[in-house]
Order: C-alpha cells, then sequence, then structure tokens
C-alpha cells in the first residue's frame, strides 16, 4: 500500500510543479499521466498480472497516443523521452501477450515502475520550461 501512496506523492508533486511552472504541454503531460493512473486505479484495483491486463494496456495506448501528440507538438526532446517509456510499458504487455510464461511478478514491476521515469522527466521539463522559449507550443 505504501507502494501506492508513494506513487500518489510524486504523481501529484508532479502535476503541482507543471500547473505552477510548467508550459502548455508540460500540463498536457501532467494530467495525461494523471487520468491514467486514476483510470487504472479505478478499472483494475487489484490487478493480478498472470495474463494481460486488458484494461492497464488500453490505458496505456492511450497515454501513449496522447505522448506521442504533445511530441508532435514541439521541438524540445522531453516528449521524446516519455513517450519511449511509454512505449516500453506497451512492450512489456506485448510481450506477456506473446509469452504467457513471463512471470507476473516482472510483468507487474514493469507496467507500475515505468511510471518513474516519465514523471521525473515531466518534472524537469515543467521546471525548466520557464526558462526556455518553444516556438511552436
Amino acid at each position: 500500500m505504501w507502494t501506492v501512496a508513494t506513487y500518489y506523492a510524486v504523481l501529484l508533486l508532479t502535476v503541482g510543479v507543471a500547473i505552477a511552472r510548467g508550459g502548455p504541454l508540460e500540463k498536457w503531460a501532467a494530467l495525461t499521466a494523471l487520468v491514467a493512473s486514476v483510470c487504472t486505479t479505478i478499472v483494475s484495483p487489484a490487478p493480478q498480472w498472470t495474463h494481460v491486463e486488458v484494461n492497464i494496456f488500453a490505458i496505456d495506448l492511450v497515454a501513449l497516443a496522447s505522448f506521442w501528440l504533445i511530441a508532435l507538438k514541439t521541438r524540445r526532446f522531453w516528449p521524446y523521452w516519455i513517450t519511449g517509456w511509454q512505449l516500453i510499458a506497451i512492450f512489456g504487455h506485448l510481450q506477456k501477450l506473446m509469452f504467457v510464461e513471463i512471470l507476473a511478478r516482472p510483468y507487474a514491476l514493469l507496467s507500475m515502475y515505468i511510471s518513474y521515469p516519465i514523471l521525473f522527466v515531466i518534472l524537469y521539463a515543467s521546471g525548466s520550461s520557464g526558462r526556455r522559449s518553444d516556438a511552436r507550443a
């Protein structure tokens, strides 16, 4: 339970910094992470991870599309990082779909902990957005 609380603390910190200091794209990315996390908690409060978690996979696909749209709207590099990390999460689901012998614990860990690098990149981008102007955003 403390891992969920820690994650949501980092998530809320990221959203707060994005709202306070970030530009429109940083806010969009942070809100994407927030909505995806809340939706995941609602639709799969206790996932088993023994088979592909279809609901989480679908939410991850929507988050990937959102991050990709952010990347298309800027010349900055940070959206490519979050899109890449999200793509790794998608590949985790696809691997579990293709190889059922993948254990539940590694699948769960990949799906859960891949969010932290995404949040840290959004935090960094939000903190540095005031120092750099984006011509296209």
